[in-house]
């Protein structure tokens, strides 16, 4: 057992030892420079659970500056060592050309609408 296994284990025990397949962060309003440090807080505690799938859901997101945008790069990177695959749900034309212009559209999986059913690699669209 791994130091973060029990680490995890004395903070839930109701839960001991599982990991959760999906969890979801719902974004909202504009994320700008102004807030990008509470959303990568907020990407990075999510993934605390060590998730198969985070999805983070831009459906009440009115504006995506890449100031904001950047907040993704450190939950990508922690994401990496947990293998946990990052996918963006309810993207707005706008938000996709900021995350293109990024070039996160090649590390994250990128979706108009909700999450795919199956959470596979070949359900992305871009």
């Amino acid at each position: 057992m791994t130091l973060g296994a029990l680490h995890r284990l004395r903070r839930r025990t109701v839960r001991r030892g599982r990991v959760p397949d999906h969890v979801v962060v719902r974004l909202s309003g504009e994320i700008t420079a102004k807030n990008a440090e509470r959303v990568d807080q907020s990407l990075r505690n999510a993934l605390r659970t060590h998730p198969r799938i985070l999805e983070v859901d831009l459906h009440r997101v009115s504006y995506l500056a890449s100031d904001g945008a950047r907040a993704f790069l450190p939950a990508l990177r922690t994401s990496r060592l947990y293998d946990t695959r990052v996918i963006v749900t309810h993207t707005s034309a706008q938000a996709r050309s900021t995350l293109q212009r990024l070039g996160l559209t090649d590390m994250l999986d990128i979706h108009e609408g909700g999450a795919p059913d199956n959470g596979g690699p070949n359900s992305r669209t871009s």
